[in-house]
């Protein structure tokens, strides 16, 4: 577990609750491609989370960032202007495997720096 002040700790545990919002849609909507693609509803859910995640990730200290390099913070924020500037041409495939990949792995991180390991 990492020190943390308390801003970083407050965006670090908003990551994980919207992270376990993105988990909860997949058991709510579907767990494959083909629910995702064919469902609006389901992402705008994803993708609503995933713009927040990009958002408050850019007020993470540097220091935290550094010492959660494992995380690809640039791409995270990327993910975040695509979404909220070129939401038309947002490639469903890839959203799905953020979710299904890079999700969970984040999940895991930011659990483990705030020493909620679960």
């Amino acid at each position: 577990m990492i020190k943390l002040d308390i801003r970083d700790e407050d965006v670090l545990v908003r990551i994980l609750e919207l992270c376990d919002r993105i988990t909860a849609a997949r058991a709510r909507y579907g767990d494959d491609l083909e629910s995702f693609d064919a469902d609006p509803d389901y992402q705008d859910v994803v993708c609503m989370n995933l713009f927040q995640i990009g958002e408050i990730s850019h007020s993470l200290s540097d220091e935290v960032k550094e010492e959660l390099s494992e995380l690809p913070w640039p791409q995270i924020y990327g993910i975040r202007n695509i979404i909220a500037h070129a939401y038309v041409i947002v490639q469903r495939e890839r959203i799905w495997n953020t979710i299904i990949e890079d999700i969970p792995a984040m999940r895991r991180t930011v659990a483990a720096a705030l020493g909620r390991e679960s």
